[in-house]
């Protein structure tokens, strides 16, 4: 899984210089999980990196080119979450194509439904407990209503979570992986919103509700891997 997202703000080839850099990003992540976008501003940035003013104003003399590589730089510390995420994926479809070898395919779906909606709710109680991350990914999506170089780098984060999702299904045999894709995408989005919101997980009607999507989209399967 490939994510094509650069950096657009000034680079530098020191190696104090990459230091500095790395820290006004991080303190453009602190300073919008504390007063979100809109509180992004060089004089804020540089109070919150403790770096003079003419620090960021160098780097990024357009706050967009900030904002923008500040999602990148967040993106290329937690993409290694999406890798794991579809090594535990393939690794449960090569569980179940072993289970189909010893048992019926009504059988191997009901462990179909069974794995995945754990797996999904695991997957959310996971994200979930990463509050400040959430809430980054929540700004950075609405931001991106306004910013059309921003909404490019979310699309392509998006969409490498969702092909992910949907390799799964090919996997499975489903002819609608992508709608299938899709589907579960936005539940686990959802439920990681309503989480933020209410600041607690409804265990039992996130569990009841991945099994009922998860059993839809498996009983289409006509003969899942």
């Amino acid at each position: 899984m490939q994510v094509s997202l650069t950096y657009v703000g000034r680079q530098s080839n020191r190696s104090d210089g990459q230091a500095r850099r790395v820290e006004i990003l991080e303190a453009t992540l602190r300073l919008i999980v504390k007063e979100g976008i809109r509180g992004v501003r060089h004089r804020a940035v540089a109070a919150e990196a403790n770096v003079p003013l003419s620090s960021t104003t160098y780097y990024f003399n357009d706050i967009k080119d900030l904002i923008n590589d500040s999602l990148t730089y967040f993106a290329e510390k937690n993409l290694w979450m999406n890798k794991v995420l579809e090594q535990k994926s393939y690794a449960l479809v090569e569980g179940l194509i072993k289970a189909k070898q010893i048992a019926n395919t009504e059988h191997v779906k009901s462990i179909i439904i069974n794995e995945l909606s754990m797996f999904i709710c695991e997957h959310v109680k996971g994200q979930v407990a990463l509050r400040d991350d959430r809430v980054l990914e929540a700004a950075f999506h609405e931001e991106a209503l306004r910013n059309p170089q921003l909404a490019a780098s979310i699309r392509a984060l998006d969409s490498t979570f969702l092909t992910s999702i949907k390799q799964f299904f090919i996997a499975l045999g489903s002819s609608t992986a992508d709608i299938d894709a899709n589907q579960i995408l936005a539940m686990i989005k959802f439920f990681e919103y309503q989480c933020l919101i209410h600041e607690e997980i409804d265990e039992k009607q996130l569990l009841a509700t991945s099994q009922a999507t998860v059993s839809y989209i498996v009983n289409a399967i006509k003969n899942p891997s």
